[in-house]
C-alpha cells in the first residue's frame, strides 16, 4: 500500500541509496586501515617506568633488556639515546652536557612481555626517553669529515676466524674482534675515533682481530700519558698489525638532532 506513494518510494530509494554508499565507505575505510596497518607492529607503552638519579661513583654503567623489561644502572641519557637510535656519538646533535654528566638508574616495562630482541629494546628505550625525558628529534644529513677504510701497501695482516663465536670488545689502547667482518672493523673504529668510518677494503671474510694502540683522544688519554707501553698510535698500529689504514675524507653523514630533552619528571 505504502509503496503505491511516489514521495514514500523516492524516499526509500534514497534512503537505501545512502544505506548502501555508508558501507561501501566502511568497507573501503576498513580495507584502507588493513592496507596501511599490514606487517605493522605496535610500539611499547610503558606499564610502569622508574628514573632516580644515581649513587654510583664508579664512571661504569650497565644496561639490561629482556622479556620487556629495559634495566640501567649508572647510565647516562646519551648513551640511553645511542641505543634507542642506533647512533653514535659523533651523530647526535644539540645535545646539552648534563645528558653526559648525570646519570641514572632506569627500570622501565612495558605492557607486553614479547621485547626479547635488539628492536624490541631499542623502541622501548624511545618511549622511555619521550615519556620522561620529554625527547623530541628530527633526522639530518649533513657533509661532514670521514674515514675510508682500506688496505695498506703490503696487503691486510688479518687472521681467518676460528669457530668462536662472535665478539666485540674494547678497553683503553686495545680493541679486539671475533669472528667479525671489514664492516664490522670499520664500526669499532668509528666508535674509537668518534667519525664515521667507511669501509673500502673490499675484503669479505670473517677475521679473528686485536688492535693495540696509544689512544690520542677520549678519557683513556690521561691513563695514555702515564703508560710506559710506548704503543704507537691507532693510525700507525692499523698499518703495523692489521695491514689496513685510514684515508680522510668527506661524506654525508645521519645526524639525530634534538629538538627538545629535559631533566626526567619524578615518580
Amino acid at each position: 500500500m505504502f509503496l503505491r506513494c511516489p514521495a514514500l518510494v523516492t524516499f526509500l530509494a534514497e534512503e537505501q541509496y545512502y544505506v548502501m554508499a555508508r558501507n561501501w565507505i566502511t568497507l573501503a575505510v576498513m580495507a584502507l586501515a588493513a592496507v596501511g596497518g599490514a606487517g605493522a607492529q605496535p610500539s611499547p607503552t610503558l606499564e610502569v617506568a622508574s628514573v632516580k638519579p644515581s649513587r654510583n661513583t664508579i664512571a661504569e654503567s650497565n644496561l639490561d633488556s629482556v622479556r620487556g623489561r629495559l634495566t640501567a644502572t649508572n647510565i647516562t641519557v646519551r648513551e640511553l639515546i645511542r641505543l634507542a637510535y642506533g647512533m653514535m656519538d659523533y651523530q647526535i646533535g644539540r645535545a646539552p652536557g648534563w645528558i653526559d654528566s648525570e646519570r641514572f638508574d632506569i627500570a622501565a616495562k612495558s605492557v607486553t612481555s614479547r621485547t626479547n630482541g635488539l628492536e624490541d629494546a631499542k623502541s622501548l628505550a624511545r618511549e622511555l626517553l619521550s615519556d620522561r625525558f620529554q625527547l623530541s628529534t628530527h633526522r639530518e644529513a649533513k657533509q661532514m669529515p670521514v674515514y675510508f677504510l682500506l688496505v695498506a701497501k703490503g696487503g691486510p695482516k688479518l687472521t681467518n676466524h676460528d669457530d668462536s663465536a662472535p665478539k666485540i670488545r674494547k678497553g683503553c689502547g686495545r680493541l679486539v674482534g671475533r669472528r667479525v667482518t671489514a664492516n664490522a672493523i670499520a664500526t669499532m673504529l668509528s666508535r674509537q675515533l668518534d667519525h664515521e668510518v667507511r669501509n673500502r677494503t673490499g675484503l669479505s671474510g670473517e677475521y679473528d682481530v686485536q688492535l693495540d694502540f696509544t689512544p690520542d683522544s677520549g678519557p683513556c688519554l690521561v691513563a695514555a700519558s702515564t703508560d710506559p707501553s710506548g704503543l704507537p698510535s691507532i693510525h700507525t698500529a692499523l698499518q703495523e698489525q692489521l695491514g689496513l689504514k685510514l684515508e680522510s675524507g668527506k661524506g654525508r653523514v645521519d645526524l639525530l638532532i634534538i629538538d627538545r630533552i629535559e631533566r626526567p619528571s619524578e615518580n
